[in-house]
């Protein structure tokens, strides 16, 4: 089994939700900040009268576990949203244990 971890722009979010739901897989995303390439913008404070640079950009990281023989798929399938900046992350998951059913393995997921 494994874990993709796409980190991607919000505006994507429903895109990549779309893509996801489309395969049957489940998901977790949530907001994440950090420094990369991607560009920040000016931030206007006290009543508009100065600007600062945001210092971290701010982006969205989606997760899911899937079998083996998925991963092809859900990459090649994120990747044909379109050209939007992101990275896709697989990581080897040893285990998966359902708590509720006890189960282990694919047939938690």
């Amino acid at each position: 089994m494994k874990r993709i971890e796409v980190i991607i722009p919000y505006s994507a979010l429903s895109l990549a939700m779309n893509v996801l739901d489309s395969l049957g897989l489940h998901s977790t995303h949530y907001e994440t900040k950090g420094k990369g390439k991607a560009s920040t913008f000016a931030v206007e404070y006290d009543r508009g009268t100065g600007t600062i640079m945001e210092e971290y950009s701010t982006n969205v990281s989606i997760s899911t576990v899937v079998a083996d023989s998925m991963v092809d798929t859900v990459i090649q399938s994120i990747l044909n949203i379109g050209e939007i900046e992101g990275k896709i992350f697989v990581y080897e998951v040893q285990d998966v244990i359902d708590m509720k059913s006890k189960r282990h393995g694919e047939s938690a997921l």
